[in-house]
């Protein structure tokens, strides 16, 4: 996770002054897909702490775009509602997964 929080930290970086729905596309992708992988029953904290630290990599860097007042939580939820998902469990067990493909 760590790896993957470096890289989205550079791309936001790298990305500081595109559209806010630009950057929201692309972060919703990349959260997408680390649920994907990592949202399995029993692994929940995971994705959640996941979200919380790529909100706050976002927060950070939409601070640092203009001289203007900071970006304050009040305004910056609405927009993380939008685009970044909430964590969910995506895959079944896999006993119930072996099951449907292979019943006996």
């Amino acid at each position: 996770m760590v790896a993957k929080l470096k890289a989205i930290k550079a791309e936001l970086q790298r990305r500081k002054h595109d559209r806010v729905a630009e950057v929201g596309g692309w972060l919703r992708k990349v959260v997408l897909g680390y649920y994907q992988y990592h949202a399995v029953p029993g692994n929940t904290t995971l994705p959640s702490i996941f979200k919380i630290r790529v909100c706050r990599l976002w927060q950070s860097v939409l601070v640092r775009r203009s001289q203007r007042a900071e970006m304050r939580w009040g305004r910056l939820t609405p927009v993380l509602n939008r685009w970044i998902p909430p964590p969910r469990v995506l895959h079944s067990y896999p006993d119930a997964r072996f099951y449907a493909t292979h019943p006996s």
